[in-house]
């Protein structure tokens, strides 16, 4: 039963450290929250903005 509690705490030790460095990249830097992703259009929407903006 001892080794159960060390295998599950070693788990949430590494989910957790996991979510606190996905976390502390995303604030790090808000501006890419896709993180390279080219799955939707956002960029193109961004790029639409800043246009619109300029002119």
């Amino acid at each position: 039963m001892m080794w159960q509690t060390v295998i599950v705490g070693i788990i949430i030790a590494a989910a957790a450290s996991f979510t606190l460095a996905r976390l502390v990249k995303f604030f790090a830097n808000p501006s890419h929250k896709c993180d390279g992703c080219s799955g939707c259009s956002l960029a193109d929407l961004k790029n639409e903005i800043e246009a619109k903006k300029n002119h």
